[in-house]
Formats: structure tokens, C-alpha cells, sequence
């Protein structure tokens, strides 16, 4: 199997639309693009003219496109061309309304120039039952015909992985989940290309709900009936949590967009905390101490949809502002959620998430009054409260130091605080000692 910077490079023609007019395989050369049929790429499209364009290939990695007096012109990143113009693999060049782009392999061929050679091999899996349909890719649970074991397999859709951000993205996603190599992250079995020429890569599947999910079903469980999960059981999966972020901190990752749709509880117990694709990966510990071996993943310019759980630095993309308190605020976010059942702020029809955030916008923990299935007497701790509130402050100085001294915090609640609020085991216990009296 030759290895992916030898594959064949190829000039594809798109309409508009993403339809795919002609496809050649090109070597060093010159090529003129046009209707005329003794063209070398002959492209069918009412703007491209008989004559269009001259592709000029002196190397696989030096071009230059030239106009040949169209009459729609040829544009390189929105550019008229005047003369042979040099052109690189991710320059967007226009023929007409057509798109010319370079592949290998089905793919965007400047991928193979940002990552390493060797991350191709052949599949060996089973296909099964489509577990997620997403809108850029989908998760398979198949079985691993050489290991005999079942797993899962997130394949790139083909109209997505023709975009080299999200081919980034997802690759992006893979190393930084492998490379953290701690129980709360998914491992990453392999990365590769399927027959299909569909990017790939394998984990483990578990068998379980988002924590999103398992605060919805809480939340919808009708007066007198015990809810799925306590504020205890809650809270085990929230510290899981937090060791997670504190691992990927000292490693110098902040995952960004963290969220109760991020969060997975398996069956058994496992808590995961996915979607890395769009993570900050810097060169310091949480303690601001310089890495020894810092991850090295697959770059990106993008930045996370903002939400209600999404750090006001985050949300204004202040990428030299982000740091480890930024995952912090998330964690206030998700702990709000956690005790109240609800979002820390809903948009409405005049002020959008962004602005919410923007303006912290929290609606106070005081004022949900009503009693919650998730706590006996339905009061909210205050002292769990007060930490998620301080996690969410708006300004990061104001936010816990770290992901161990908030979880800290937290553990010193569940045993017991200091400052002589019952710790929710006590109460728990207490609770249940006057039950049997």
C-alpha cells in the first residue's frame, strides 16, 4: 500500500452545489481546462468556456493557473488572475462557477502535507448497526476481526472530510484523545482510510447516556417517585469529571466546549468526557510550568458554537486569554445544571447566547425555590451553590485556581465542610437514620 504523500494527486472540477464535473489524475505537466473536448480536463459547465484555463503543475507542490482569456474569468481566493499565477493545495480557485480542487485519495490533498505519512492502514472491521447519525460524520458499532472484540467506529461523511477543516478537525479529535491516555477519555485504537476512501478512526463503545440526557430524565421524573439519579450519585460523575479536565490540563489541553452533551455514563459506572476536536492545545501545565513533550496534533483556526456552558473568553475567541480557568467556568455551568435542572441562561427571541454570556447573564441559584427530585427537601446546598456561582464568574482571576482545588472543594462539601453546612453524605446518613426511628 503506497504511502499517502505518493498517492496519485488529482484535479477535481465542483459545481457550486459540490457536484463533481470532471476528475483527472495529473503529473508534471501543463493541462488546459475547458469544454472543448480535446481539452486534458474537460469540464461540461455553461460558465467555463471552450478554452478556460491552464493548469501548470511543475512539481506536487508548486502549481501556477493561468486564464486563457475566459469569458467568466478564473479567480484565485476571490482574486482575479492576471497571467500565471502561483497556487497552492488549499487555495480556493474559481473557473467560471466551477471549483477546482486538488485530492489524493478522495481527500483534500493539502491534509497530506499537515499530517504525518504513515497513519493509513487497511481495514479490518465488520460493519454494524449506525449508533449516531451526525451531521459531519457517523458512529458504526462494528467488530474488530483481528482483535475479536466490539468497538466503534467514527467514519467522516464523504460531502464533509471534502473540506480540509473538518478533516482536521476530526483528525485533531482522534491524537489528542489518544494522547491523553487517561480513564475518563475514549481511547483511540486506530486512524485510518476505509475502502470507500471514508476517514476513520476506532474506540471503544459504551453502552450508556449523555449526562445531558440523565439530567433530563431526572428533571422529568413526576412528584413521589424516586429519580434516576440523587444529588450524590450526581455528584460522583461531576468529580470523575473534573479528574478528567485536571489530567488534560497538566498535559497542557483545555478542551474548550465542554458540556453536558460531552459528558458519557456507562452502564457500569464509566464516565467519558468526549469531543476534543475543537481543544486548545498549549505548551503548559495547569500551573503554568513549560511542558517537557507537548501534544503534537493537527492544527486548527476554528472555535467552538457558543452555549451556556461556553466561557465568555472562549465565546469572544480571546485565544490568548483562554486557559485552564476557561474549563473551570464550564464546570460551574454544568455543576448550576447539575443542582438546579437547569441551563444557567436561556436565549429568547431578543437576546441571543452570545450576548447572555457576554453580559453574565445568570439567573441566581436563590431563586429556584420549588422542591427538586434530586434532593431531599428539595433545597440547594448553599455551599455548592456558592462554588458553582464563583466558577462562573465572569472575569477567570475570580474562578477557582485549579480543576483539583474546585474538585477539592467539593469532596470537602460531600464529607463535610468546615464551615458547618451538613456534608450531603451526613445528610444522606441522617436522613435515613430518622427513617428507621
Amino acid at each position: 500500500m503506497q504511502p499517502p504523500s505518493r498517492r496519485p494527486l488529482e484535479a477535481v472540477i465542483r459545481d457550486q452545489d459540490g457536484r463533481q464535473i470532471a476528475r483527472c489524475l495529473i503529473q508534471r505537466g501543463r493541462y488546459v481546462i475547458g469544454q472543448d473536448w480535446k481539452n486534458e480536463i474537460i469540464v461540461d459547465h455553461p460558465t467555463v468556456s471552450v478554452k478556460h484555463a491552464r493548469l501548470t503543475v511543475e512539481t506536487e507542490t508548486s502549481f501556477f493557473i493561468e486564464d486563457l482569456e475566459s469569458a467568466n474569468g478564473t479567480t484565485v481566493d476571490g482574486q482575479p488572475t492576471e497571467g500565471a499565477v502561483a497556487i497552492s493545495l488549499d487555495n480556493r480557485v474559481e473557473l467560471g462557477g466551477t471549483i477546482l480542487e486538488f485530492q489524493r485519495c478522495g481527500l483534500p490533498a493539502a491534509v497530506f502535507e499537515l499530517l504525518p505519512e504513515a497513519f493509513l492502514r487497511k481495514n479490518r472491521y465488520n460493519m454494524g448497526e449506525i449508533v449516531v447519525q451526525g451531521s459531519t460524520s457517523t458512529i458504526i458499532e462494528a467488530y474488530d476481526t483481528s482483535l475479536c472484540r466490539s468497538l466503534a467506529i467514527k467514519v467522516m461523511r464523504p460531502e464533509s472530510q471534502c473540506r480540509l477543516e473538518n478533516v482536521l478537525r476530526f483528525v485533531r479529535e482522534a491524537q489528542i484523545s489518544s494522547q491523553i491516555q487517561h480513564p475518563g477519555v475514549l481511547p483511540i485504537y486506530e486512524l485510518n482510510l476505509d475502502p470507500q476512501s471514508q476517514l476513520f478512526y476506532t474506540t471503544r463503545f459504551v453502552e450508556g447516556d449523555s449526562l445531558a440526557t440523565i439530567l433530563d430524565a431526572v428533571a422529568a421524573t413526576p412528584p413521589s417517585t424516586v429519580p434516576p439519579h440523587t444529588l450524590r450519585s450526581l455528584l460522583l460523575i461531576f468529580g470523575k469529571v473534573c479528574d478528567t479536565l485536571a489530567f488534560a490540563h497538566s498535559l497542557g489541553v483545555i478542551h474548550c466546549c465542554l458540556r453536558p452533551e460531552c459528558i458519557s455514563v456507562g452502564a457500569y459506572g464509566e464516565v467519558f468526557v468526549n469531543q476534543w476536536g475543537l481543544a486548545k492545545v498549549t505548551d503548559v501545565d495547569a500551573n503554568g510550568e513549560p511542558l517537557r513533550a507537548p501534544l503534537n496534533v493537527a492544527p486548527t483556526n476554528a472555535w467552538p458554537a457558543v452555549s451556556p456552558f461556553t466561557a465568555p473568553e472562549v465565546a469572544t475567541e480571546a485565544i490568548e486569554e483562554v486557559s485552564a480557568r476557561s474549563d473551570i467556568y464550564a464546570l460551574g455551568a454544568i455543576l448550576y445544571r447539575i443542582l438546579t435542572l437547569s441551563d444557567p441562561m436561556t436565549p429568547t427571541e431578543e437576546r441571543g447566547i452570545l450576548e447572555m454570556v457576554l453580559s453574565n447573564s445568570i439567573k441566581p441559584i436563590s431563586s429556584f425555590k420549588e422542591a427538586l427530585p434530586h434532593y431531599p427537601g428539595g433545597n440547594i446546598p448553599e455551599t455548592l451553590a456558592s462554588l458553582a456561582t464563583r466558577a462562573m464568574s465572569y472575569k477567570p482571576e475570580d474562578r477557582p485556581l485549579s480543576v483539583s482545588r474546585f474538585r477539592h472543594e467539593i469532596t470537602s462539601f460531600e464529607n463535610g465542610t468546615p464551615a458547618g453546612e451538613p456534608g450531603l453524605w451526613k445528610h444522606f446518613s441522617g436522613l435515613l437514620g430518622a427513617a428507621r426511628n
